[in-house]
């Protein structure tokens, strides 16, 4: 694996100490996450390896790796034992204990190991207590008979944390393997965070995810130490991304099927799968939690064949003084046919809101985490008149220029790209071409910040059990030579954002590649910079009148005031359904954020209604996404933008 990253990454370190240190430190934390494992003795017999790894690797010796199997086996058996231990003893909810909450962004202890067994048992009592009164508080309708539920909550609780340690467990070759896969990923992290290790089944289903015709609800799981099934990924186009109430985050509670209920308290990913994929299942029925309103809802989902670039691009039209169209594209997806992808997508609806007399377009890349570098040159081809679209510089460092080779577009007219912090490498090369090109106006938050391109090969060619690696081999460049790798791509009007400084960026990642200038002669004539600080100023003051952006600050000030918080909470039902509720209404606010429009409706074209006429489930839906566009808050502002630039 070493050789096949050294040979192709992009800018290959140096197998020394320093990959020791961080492949020790890093991996501890991999197989103990919150430090209720392992003890300090555990660390101080491990500490011998923390500088020889790199010269493991050089001699070709992995029998340093026994030590941690045994170790770590021995002690999920001691934490079996601890957690039986608690099992039957009566949990102290007095407040006698307290809690200490971290600051976002504070720097944590390399280990806060427990000192022995005795204290171990005390950390995970507090975690226990904890979890109990977070479900009770998520499903009780009342709080007066805690202290009579309370035990049973608290053997749940416990029963889940055994089954996660039962599922490692499960036998030693199991166990072995995925401790060996674990530290094989955590030494491709130390290049950067984008190169992953893959086993044969995570590589199976990575292959899945980005096939374009297979029958599925189009769901991919994760399930984290507490033995919790989440929702990981929900395939576009699919029956999932076509429902309301499915999202990434959101907690499954209970799956069943053809007569056949799925027991979620020990259920491994891959059983999970299976029941999926079977294709007697063909309609499943979910009962998850929401992530953010921890709501809980029935969900039914009937497998279809998911054909990626259909039913993937909304296109609407925003009919008030202007009629201004509007597209959402949330991912770069491709197709097996040639040219069959999303930039043929797109510029099918483009030419369709184009027959509806529209004088403006947004095109709306927000969440959008990127996909194909082909599909979007296509796409930015489509709105300027031939020219270059970005540089790439591979792992040889060869740099070459990716064009846009066809005269002509599609539009002319003024554009608008929105763009947030989760728009990334596909999204930010798009929105850094267009506004190089002054093609479009980049609207929104600042973007993710990766400016880098991945492939995949296998570790071993001759063994096809030994796995792959997704390594980076280039970094994306603007035609200026600029990145945008970990800065992101910075919007000409940039709007307000609730959550701004709390969503997970580029920069944000351990061994992230630097950002830097290429010198690349561009034979490119650059258009004059438009001169928009009236533009921007007329936003500006706009958005200072408006009671939804005195709201969105009101709910940063309270959403920090709530996660500084450094004062200890007692362990009681009464601290912490305090402290939960404040987080509560903080959520409430930041879902009733519906801005009032009187600016526009939100229009179907001529086509899509045409389509809509004959399904009446899709009707339904369309229905809740206009809603949803209409008091966007965000849109909004960008359809005044549009109108101030119209005008002038």
């Amino acid at each position: 694996m070493n050789k096949v990253i050294q040979e192709f990454h992009y800018a290959p370190k140096t197998v020394d100490d320093s990959l020791s240190n961080y492949v020790f430190v890093s991996y501890l934390h991999k197989l103990d996450e919150d430090d209720l494992i392992l003890t300090k003795p555990d660390l101080d017999s491990l500490q011998k390896h923390r500088y020889q790894l790199d010269d493991y690797l050089t001699n070709q010796d992995c029998s340093f790796f026994e030590e941690f199997y045994s170790v770590y086996k021995k002690r999920l058996n001691d934490t079996k034992n601890i957690l039986s231990e608690i099992n039957v003893t009566q949990l102290d909810y007095s407040g006698k204990d307290s809690l200490h909450y971290y600051q976002i962004g504070e720097k944590r202890k390399e280990f806060s190991y427990a000192d022995d067994t005795k204290e171990l048992k005390r950390f995970w009592s507090k975690k226990i207590r904890k979890e109990t009164i977070d479900r009770y508080l998520d499903i009780a309708d009342s709080t007066s008979i805690f202290s009579k539920e309370a035990p049973n909550y608290a053997q749940q609780i416990i029963s889940n944390e055994l089954c996660t340690i039962a599922d490692k467990l499960n036998d030693d070759v199991s166990l072995r393997k995925k401790m060996q896969d674990w530290f094989l990923n955590t030494f491709c992290s130390y290049f950067d965070p984008h190169t992953n290790y893959f086993n044969n089944s995570e590589k199976s289903f990575f292959d899945e995810s980005i096939h374009d015709d297979f029958k599925s609800i189009g769901v991919f799981f994760s399930k984290n130490d507490e033995g919790i099934v989440s929702i990981s990924e929900v395939q576009p186009g699919s029956s999932a991304w076509k429902h309301d109430m499915v999202s990434e985050g959101d907690e499954v509670l209970e799956i069943n099927s053809n007569k056949k209920k799925l027991d979620m308290n020990c259920i491994g990913v891959e059983t999970l799968y299976s029941f999926i994929y079977d294709p007697e299942n063909t309609a499943i029925q979910f009962k998850i939690r929401k992530k953010e309103t921890k709501e809980i809802t029935d969900v039914t989902l009937k497998k279809e064949n998911i054909h990626v670039s259909e039913n993937t691009v909304d296109s609407y039209i925003l009919d008030g003084s202007q009629k201004i169209g509007y597209i959402r594209l949330p991912s770069f997806y491709t197709s097996e046919d040639f040219g069959m992808g999303c930039a043929n997508d797109i510029a099918k609806e483009v030419l369709r809101l184009n027959k509806e007399g529209i004088s403006a377009l947004v095109l709306d890349l927000r969440d959008n985490g990127g996909g194909s570098l082909q599909e979007a040159t296509d796409l930015v081809g489509l709105f300027i008149d031939r020219g270059p679209v970005a540089i790439i510089n591979n792992f040889q460092d060869q740099s070459d220029i990716y064009k846009d080779y066809n005269r002509g577009t599609i539009f002319s007219k003024p554009m608008v790209v929105m763009v947030n912090g989760h728009s990334a490498s596909a999204s930010e090369y798009v929105s850094a071409a267009l506004q190089d090109h002054q093609r479009a106006f980049i609207v929104g938050s600042p973007t993710f910040g990766k400016g880098s391109g991945q492939i995949i090969r296998p570790v071993n060619p001759e063994d096809p059990k030994a796995g792959f690696v997704k390594v980076t081999i280039e970094k994306l460049y603007r035609i200026t030579g600029k990145s945008w790798q970990k800065s992101g791509v910075i919007p000409d009007f940039e709007l307000p954002s609730a959550l701004s400084g709390y969503g997970k960026r580029e920069s944000d990642y351990k061994n992230v590649l630097a950002k830097d200038t290429i010198v690349k002669k561009v034979y490119f004539k650059f258009p004059s910079a438009k001169n928009i600080s009236s533009f921007q100023v007329k936003s500006s003051e706009r958005l200072a009148a408006l009671p939804e952006t005195a709201t969105i600050n009101h709910i940063k000030d309270e959403l920090k005031r709530y996660a500084d918080d450094r004062n200890p909470i007692p362990l009681t039902l009464k601290a912490i359904e305090s402290r939960e509720q404040i987080f509560k209404e903080i959520i409430d606010q930041l879902n009733g954020l519906h801005a009032k429009n009187t600016f526009f409706t939100i229009e179907n074209t001529e086509a899509a209604k045409e389509i809509l006429s004959k399904n009446s489930d899709a009707t339904t839906i369309d229905d809740s996404k206009k809603k949803s566009l209409s008091e966007d808050f965000e849109l909004i502002e960008t359809y005044h933008i549009l109108n101030d630039i119209i005008k002038h």
